[in-house]
C-alpha cells in the first residue's frame, strides 16, 4: 500500500454536488495500474472509485459523508 495526499473533485453521483477536497488515500498495487480505479479515502473510511485523468472521485450521496 502506498499513502498519498490528493486534492481532487468530489462528484456526488445523486444529487450531482461537486467540492473539491484534500484527502488521505491509500493505493495498493493493483490500483495503480489502472486509469479508473478504487482507492482507499481515509476521511471518508471507505474505498471510492477514482479516475486519474481528471482527478475525479465518484462518491454515492449517503447520510454520513463528511
Amino acid at each position: 500500500m502506498k499513502g498519498r495526499k490528493i486534492t481532487a473533485t468530489f462528484h456526488y453521483c445523486n444529487s450531482g454536488k461537486k467540492e473539491v477536497k484534500t484527502v488521505n488515500c491509500l493505493f495498493d498495487d493493483k490500483a495503480e495500474q489502472y486509469e479508473l480505479t478504487k482507492v482507499f479515502v481515509v476521511e471518508f473510511g471507505e474505498s471510492l472509485v477514482f479516475s486519474k485523468s481528471d482527478n475525479t472521485f465518484l462518491v454515492n450521496d449517503k447520510e454520513g459523508n463528511p
